[in-house]
């Protein structure tokens, strides 16, 4: 077991993120309501357990749809609802370069986490935390020819 967290941890610190879909501030409808907390706050959420045999794990994604989410995005980014932007340079992808990374890495099964980076607010007159999700990145395991979990 404890061998399963050192590769969770060498997973969320060395996961690759192929490209990030982001809204620009500017674009925002509406600015969230309360006391800034965090601008930004960085965190990474597990969406597909790589270890079927962690009990806890399956427990805690039973009842989380997140085929769903990420297909939903995209198809957003694929009609250009969603910008998507390279994760090293931050250039804007084309349509080409979105199609050729989606299918080449086979985001729609492969996506194990979501990065989030997010604004936080405290609404402290209806006491709640609303987040303002300002970028996500996919990420997936990466294994060597082994077969060895690598990344």
């Amino acid at each position: 077991m404890k061998k399963f967290y050192y590769i969770l941890t060498a997973l969320i610190t060395s996961g690759l993120f192929l490209f990030s879909c982001q809204n620009k501030t500017e674009s925002l409808p509406t600015k969230a309501q309360g006391e800034l907390i965090a601008d930004p706050i960085i965190y990474e959420v597990i969406v597909k357990n790589p270890n079927p045999d962690d009990e806890w794990l399956n427990e805690c994604l039973e009842n989380t749809n997140s085929s769903f989410l990420i297909k939903e995005i995209l198809n957003a980014v694929n009609k250009g609802d969603l910008k998507a932007y390279d994760y090293y340079d931050n250039h804007l992808l084309t349509q080409k370069e979105i199609k050729n990374i989606i299918e080449e890495n086979e985001l729609n099964t492969r996506t194990g986490k979501i990065q989030f980076e997010e604004n936080w607010y405290w609404d402290k007159d209806q006491l709640k935390l609303l987040k303002e999700v300002k970028k996500l990145m996919f990420g997936f395991e990466i294994y060597d020819a082994s077969g060895k979990l690598h990344g």
